[in-house]
Order: structure tokens, then C-alpha cells, then sequence
């Protein structure tokens, strides 16, 4: 599952630096995967959420996946 507003998409491109920050966390209940996000900072150096995802593990080809669709 990919999630991306389009309003965050919009401020990254018009007000963030152009940066970003990956960050891949496990998850730990009966749905098990891993919950991957890209996120950067503001003008105000505030961290401003772009998209995440949620995938089945912690592997290159997912993350080479959502890079492509972000």
C-alpha cells in the first residue's frame, strides 16, 4: 500500500528543501511488514511527511519499488 497527498507532494515541491529522508521501521503485530516512509524538512527545518508505505519486508526490490512510484 502507497500513500502520497497530493497537497504534501505540492509542499515539497514548493516550499521544502529537496532532500530527502528514508526510514524503514518494522512492524510488530498480527500483520507483520515493514512501514516505509520519505520525509524532509521545511523552511522552518519542521519535518513535513511525503509519503509512506507499508510492504512486506525490509528488501531491496521494495525499496527500489517505492522510490519508483514516489
Amino acid at each position: 500500500m502507497f500513500v502520497a497527498y497530493g497537497a504534501a507532494l505540492n509542499g515539497f515541491i514548493l516550499g521544502c528543501r529537496k532532500m530527502l529522508f528514508m526510514e524503514g521501521m518494522h512492524l510488530s503485530s498480527p500483520y507483520e511488514g515493514t512501514l516505509m516512509a520519505a520525509i524532509t524538512l521545511d523552511a522552518d527545518n519542521d519535518l513535513f511527511d511525503i509519503s509512506y508505505a507499508i510492504v512486506l519486508g525490509d528488501m531491496k526490490e521494495e525499496w527500489l519499488w517505492f522510490l519508483t512510484v514516489l
